[in-house]
């Protein structure tokens, strides 16, 4: 389902692309760079504990708010549009940080131990946009979908996670026409549509280390700002207009 959902945002991306060869592919196509920041939210889908006390009760582990876990993306970007819809690719890298607390029983006293993550990916996400053109700002609301390549850390911790991630999520932001460049101000909230632990490695977390990797969903709120540029020309405005 997950690769299903990417694979058809990438085919209505090439159909429209084919359709806009009759009608000037560049005059249609927008190109650029943004940045951004997000916010993870992970959800504990089965907890695994490697303690318990006396009395057989474990030691489980919990995770940070999301509006703890900041985290940053750099992308580049390509679009496709016409006056009503816009597929937009937006490949990078895309950085996900958040905390696991676990509590550890010492003579008695459960003292809780805090574990930073930062999963840095390498991804690929497909948006389509439907847009309302109202002149300079066309603001819009559409579907994302997402494939993302874990990179490579000295950390041990990241082995316990899968390389690949799939997520799908909403999105929705106004472009604002500057007329010399396009600004894109976007806002998204993905899901992960699977668990992002590798199972068989759960318990490779390091030396020193005193919990086993939970079956972890990774979701995520985003926002970011691009800098487009058309290689259409630039629309002309009425006189009359004043913007400030």
């Amino acid at each position: 389902m997950k690769a299903k959902i990417l694979i058809g945002l990438c085919g209505l991306l090439l159909t429209q692309a084919g359709s806009a060869q009759r009608t000037g592919f560049l005059d249609h196509l927008r190109i650029g760079f943004g940045a951004g920041a997000n916010a993870a939210q992970v959800i504990d889908l089965d907890p695994y504990s490697i303690y318990e006390d006396l009395t057989g009760n474990t030691y489980e582990s919990g995770y940070s708010g999301i509006f703890q876990n900041i985290g940053d993306q750099y992308f580049a970007q390509i679009e496709w549009y016409n006056r009503l819809m816009v597929v937009s690719l937006r490949p990078g890298t895309y950085s996900y940080r958040f905390s696991q607390f676990t509590g550890v029983a010492f003579s008695g006293e459960t003292v809780e131990q805090e574990t930073p993550f930062l999963l840095r990916y390498l991804s690929v996400p497909v948006e389509y946009r439907l847009q309302a053109d109202l002149q300079r700002f066309r603001p819009y609301a559409g579907i994302t979908a997402s494939y993302s390549y874990l990179l490579g850390s000295h950390d041990p911790v990241n082995r316990t996670f899968l390389r690949s991630r799939f997520s799908a999520g909403l999105v929705a932001g106004t472009y604002v026409d500057l007329r010399v460049v396009i600004l894109d101000l976007n806002a998204g909230y993905l899901s992960g549509l699977h668990n992002i632990t590798r199972k068989q490695d759960r318990f490779a977390t390091g030396s020193g280390t005193a919990f086993a990797q939970d079956d972890l969903l990774l979701n995520n709120l985003q926002v970011s700002l691009s800098v487009l540029f058309s290689l259409q020309k630039q629309r002309n405005y009425s006189n009359v207009e004043c913007f400030y």
